[in-house]
Order: C-alpha cells, then structure tokens, then sequence
C-alpha cells in the first residue's frame, strides 16, 4: 500500500523552505454534462429501450378493409454501474515533523477530487473516442455507416469518407442531419444543436461557425452555416485530434450519464495499528449511448 512518509516530503521538513505548492489542483470546467443527458439513479444497473412507430399510411381502396400496422420492438441497452475509488495515507510522523502542514497537506483532498473528476471526463469522452471501434447495441459501432433500422435497410450517421473539419465536411454532416429517418424509414426532424471538437480543432470551429462570410476564401459569400446556430464545443478529453462530431440538442439524443453515487466528502479514519490517518473518495456511475440518433461523427482525415 503506497503511503506518504517523510521520505516523500522531505523538502516539507525543511525551515529553510521559501514556497511549496500543490500540483493537481487546476482543473477545466466540468465538460462531460454539456454533451451527456445526466441522471441519478438508484438502481444496480439501467436499462432503455424503444420501439418503432408505423410505417407511411397506404391507400385504401374503395370497400376494402384498412391496413392495420404494428410497432417493432426495438433493442435495448444496459448500463451497469461501476465503482471507483482512491485514497492517500499519512504517517503520522509526517504529519508531525511537517513544518508547512497548510501547504503540504490541506490542498490533498482537492488534488483527489480532481483526479476523481479526470476520471468521470475522460470515462465520458471514450464513448466518442471508441466511437469508430466498440460496437454498440445494434451491432455497430457508434459512428457508423450501416446502422440497421427495425423495419428493415441501414442508416448512416457518418460520412462514407472521413474528412477534417472543413466548410464543406461540416455542410454535409449538417445535410446527414436532415436526411435522418426513423425506424420506419419516415423522416426525422432532426437538427444538430453542438459542433463537438477536441482543443486542437478549436479555432476552426469557432471560425466555421461564427464567421459572416464563409472562411478560407476571397469571395464575399455569406457564411451559411452561422444561419444554423451551431454551438461550438470543446473537450479536452477527446484523443483524437481531427476528429468532430455533431449533436442534436440533449433532448433529441440518447447520450446518457448515470450517477449512481457522487463523488461527495472524503472519508477520514486513523489506522488504529499504524496510527496512519487515511483518505478515501469513491463514486459509482455508468455512461453510454441507448441510440445512435442525433449524432454524427467522423475521425478526420
């Protein structure tokens, strides 16, 4: 078991010591609650599911009974709960002979949240990151170009062709946008809400997005996507660099985080044999997708 000693600290227990300071303690705003529909739950695991709604209404010829249409059971999704947990131990002659105790030890249960909610942010962004590689409910992954639809055929919520961020990749996804269809094969009313990128795409998304006049060129052409009120995202958890994605609002899509306990106060005790003083923090949670609808992605080029 690793446990702080004075030989991990041996600059602490110098009087000569001008300044110390905490490293872990900064961290980004929380990002993964921006993207994911983000619920409490109480339960050992969650499960969703869905069905169809009815095919386009035929025509009924003059004294022939009507057609009668059922709704297909969809396919669901199961989110088990995992746990997570970490602490620190004190001698308590480190404790002791630590001359700058405010300094070395007070800001310790801020450096383990923040290593808690790394863990939350990056758990959160592999659902994109594995996007292109983990299969998901209906035996495709994520970002895919042959997702089966109940009543029969695919849809796709990816290009064919991967492609960076650019004028023209994001006016196709957007278009894959409005050519969504349900599971009946109708059309679905489906807008992009969020433009999603990683830090290095930052500058081109909010170029893309907030520009009059379309970027990159001389022309004096008006910047069509600004009419779509694209929110641009950034997350810095996301590992590909050149990949995007875009979402429909949170409503509309079935990205979904669920706390079963939250990440709450330390929990303190002193080890009675090693008179050590211990710090625990652990959380509870699960996060996935129940639908691919809503989203779109590509990894670059």
């Amino acid at each position: 078991m690793a446990v702080i000693t004075t030989g991990q600290i041996v600059d602490f227990l110098d009087a000569n010591l001008n300044d110390g300071f905490q490293d872990g303690l900064k961290r980004w705003p929380e990002e993964y609650s921006q993207v994911f529909n983000v619920a409490d739950n109480d339960k050992q695991s969650v499960k969703d599911s869905y069905e169809s709604g009815f095919p386009a209404m035929p025509v009924k010829a003059e004294g022939v009974a009507a057609t009668y249409a059922k709704v297909i059971p969809g396919i669901k999704a199961t989110y088990v709960h995992k746990t997570y947990a970490m602490g620190y131990e004190i001698t308590e002659e480190a404790i002791e002979d630590n001359l700058h105790t405010p300094e070395t030890f007070a800001k310790l249960p801020d450096a383990l949240s923040g290593a808690a909610m790394e863990t939350v942010e990056v758990t959160a962004a592999n659902v994109f990151n594995n996007g292109f590689s983990t299969t998901g409910f209906d035996g495709v992954v994520l970002f895919s170009t042959s997702h089966p639809l109940l009543a029969g055929g695919t849809q796709s919520n990816k290009p064919s062709t991967d492609a960076d961020l650019s004028v023209t990749s994001l006016i196709n996804g957007i278009t894959a946008f409005g050519r969504f269809v349900d599971e009946q094969g109708l059309h679905r009313a489906l807008s992009p809400k969020q433009l999603l990128v990683s830090v290095d795409n930052w500058a081109v998304a909010q170029e893309l997005t907030n520009s009059e006049y379309k970027p990159y060129t001389a022309n004096n052409e008006r910047n069509a996507i600004m009419s779509k009120n694209l929110d641009p995202v950034i997350n810095h958890y996301l590992t590909d660099t050149d990949a995007w994605f875009l979402l429909a609002d949170k409503s509309e899509h079935h990205l979904k985080f669920f706390w079963r306990i939250r990440l709450g106060g330390l929990r303190k005790s002193t080890d009675f044999d090693s008179t050590n003083l211990k710090h625990l923090a652990r959380m509870r949670f699960s996060v996935g997708y129940s639908h691919y609808i809503g989203t779109y992605g590509t990894q670059g080029a």
